[in-house]
């Protein structure tokens, strides 16, 4: 029987997330099937770091799949190197060390690990051991990159300047009128108000505020928060935008006491979105919506876009 060979790769920090500079490390071990083999021959073992940022999922649109057709994906990030220069392993020193820095590649900057619809952003390390008979045994795994103190574009944030605002909000028919959001039913009377903390969210913190319904002549069904991502792409070719949901959560089951204060604090998810960001051809930022739903169907929605930082 053939000896088979495989490759475990862990970070020495436990949840594999880590800044921009930050020092990576970690260890490869190589396994034997075989426990009475004392010694394998290789030609070499290598690893490597990358990050890029790709256009995904273009099959599915035709628009995208027009803008982007010769995109490949680019590079944030990548280090490499060699583990040892030794043409054999030993069984007992099957484990190696990697240490490096999480550094940009060329004019690119790094960005958070981000999973989109038509946008991602992915970072991990491979490691490659060829045997002395040239077949190959691969392995890699995700790290995960968080960029703390950073505006859209990159640039460092003043957080002694940066003062976070309430804002208020009230939602009546007047208001209101011309907008899709009032579905042809321009009589109903409602009076909703509320305050947001900011519509600027540290990642940490999410989304938060009151609403209060005053007055509603219909019942009221459900009442939710919606969250939105908007991937944006531009090129000389043009522009392509899509939006679409990330999470719904509801923060009003049925028809609510009229006065009442309801606090809600929408959390962000961890991969799904990320601080806003503009690089290049793409850029990613968020909204959310929030939605009164009324037994007849009529449908209230109040948008606010949102900036995600990280602090």
């Amino acid at each position: 029987m053939q000896a088979q060979y495989c490759i475990v790769i862990k970070f020495d920090k436990a949840n594999n997330t880590y800044k921009p500079n930050d020092f990576i490390s970690g260890q490869a071990t190589v396994s034997f099937s075989d426990p009475n083999q004392k010694r394998l021959e290789i030609s070499s073992l290598k690893w490597r770091s990358e990050g890029a940022i790709s256009c995904q999922n273009k099959d599915s649109h035709k628009e995208l799949q027009k803008l982007m057709q010769n995109q490949n994906p680019q590079l944030l990030h990548l280090n490499q190197g060699e583990f040892t220069q030794e043409k054999h392993i030993l069984q007992e020193k099957n484990t190696f060390q990697f240490k490096y820095q999480l550094t940009p590649y060329g004019d690119s900057r790094i960005l958070e690990t981000y999973v989109g619809v038509y946008v991602a952003i992915a970072y991990e390390i491979q490691v490659e051991l060829i045997l002395n008979n040239g077949v190959a045994v691969r392995n890699s795994t995700p790290f995960y990159v968080q960029c703390i103190g950073v505006d859209k574009g990159g640039e460092h944030i003043n957080f002694k300047e940066l003062h976070l605002k309430q804002e208020q909000f009230m939602i009546t028919p007047d208001r209101l009128l011309g907008s899709s959001s009032v579905q042809n039913k321009q009589n109903a009377k409602f009076k909703i108000n509320g305050i947001i903390d900011s519509t600027t969210c540290q990642f940490q913190e999410g989304f938060n505020g009151t609403v209060c319904v005053e007055e509603c002549e219909s019942e009221i069904r459900t009442i939710d928060l919606q969250m939105i991502r908007v991937e944006k792409f531009e090129n000389k070719s043009g522009k392509v935008l899509e939006a679409t949901e990330i999470q719904l959560i509801q923060i009003v089951d049925g028809n609510i006491t009229k006065g009442i204060q309801v606090p809600f604090n929408m959390i962000f998810p961890k991969f799904f979105s990320c601080s806003n960001f503009q690089f290049k051809e793409f850029s990613v930022d968020f909204e959310v919506n929030l939605l009164v739903i009324m037994f007849d169907g009529f449908k209230i929605t109040l948008n606010f876009p949102i900036h995600i930082i990280r602090k």
